[in-house]
């Protein structure tokens, strides 16, 4: 009998859940307890028991990190609490979630850097600022890239042309002045990989695909002496650290 009541309960649990999804629209990914959903057109969070816990008033919403949420409100980007209260005012007009004590905004075309109070760490700068990777993140002005660091601090001079992020301790630049090629540079700027590469891609367990002689290869991390296996029977090997495929 308490077996029959037990299951009873469960699916009367299961289909008020179920009517109570459908209610909305779209439902993001849950994050320190809530969830950004949206109704017809507003959006708003709700709670694990799909309760909607911070009303749904806003353009978009954005799971919460670090116990602050990202919403738009009138085209501009802020930040809430889980109570629903503004901690940043809404006037950024682009921004990115928190993520270890920063977050990217946007404030008259130029990217900067804000700490969870709303301060500067680093004003409206950059055209462009990447997502920080292994402590460093790109940066753009003027069709010159570099790094800053955490503290909004020039790490790594924008002399480049293009690049990507640090990946394994190396990151992939292009230097127009050395026939557009592509190498890897380390987190003192010294040249690790020559640029010789036509493109480059980030290191991912030891090894980055690359072109070079119009073909596709991989070539393993140097600095990690890893000798990369053949991957197919019918390989060219152009150098004791490049693999073609």
């Amino acid at each position: 009998m308490s077996n029959t009541i037990t299951k009873f309960f469960a699916s009367f649990l299961a289909y008020g859940v179920a009517n109570k999804k459908k209610r909305f629209s779209a439902i993001g990914r849950f994050s320190e307890g809530l969830a950004p959903v949206k109704g017809k057109i507003q959006w708003g969070y709700i709670n694990k028991g799909y309760d909607v816990v911070i009303p749904l008033m806003y353009e978009r919403a954005f799971s919460f990190k670090e116990g602050l949420g990202m919403v738009v409100l009138n085209s501009q980007y802020g930040f809430i609490d889980h109570t629903g209260q503004i901690r940043i005012p809404f006037k950024y007009a682009a921004a990115h979630s928190f993520e270890q004590e920063c977050a990217r905004v946007c404030h008259d075309g130029l990217w900067g850097l804000i700490d969870r109070q709303g301060n500067y760490i680093l004003p409206p700068t950059y055209s462009q600022i990447e997502q920080f990777a292994e402590g460093l993140a790109l940066v753009s002005l003027h069709n010159k890239v570099g790094f800053i660091n955490k503290k909004g601090e020039v790490v790594i001079p924008l002399k480049y042309d293009n690049g990507c992020s640090f990946s394994e301790g190396l990151a992939a630049v292009c230097i127009e002045s050395q026939s557009s090629k592509w190498g890897y540079i380390n987190k003192d700027n010294q040249e690790v990989l020559p640029f010789k590469y036509d493109i480059a891609e980030p290191f991912y367990n030891n090894i980055a695909r690359v072109g070079l002689y119009g073909k596709s290869m991989k070539i393993k991390n140097r600095t990690m002496n890893v000798y990369k296996q053949p991957l197919y029977a019918l390989l060219i090997h152009l150098n004791a650290d490049d693999i073609l495929f």
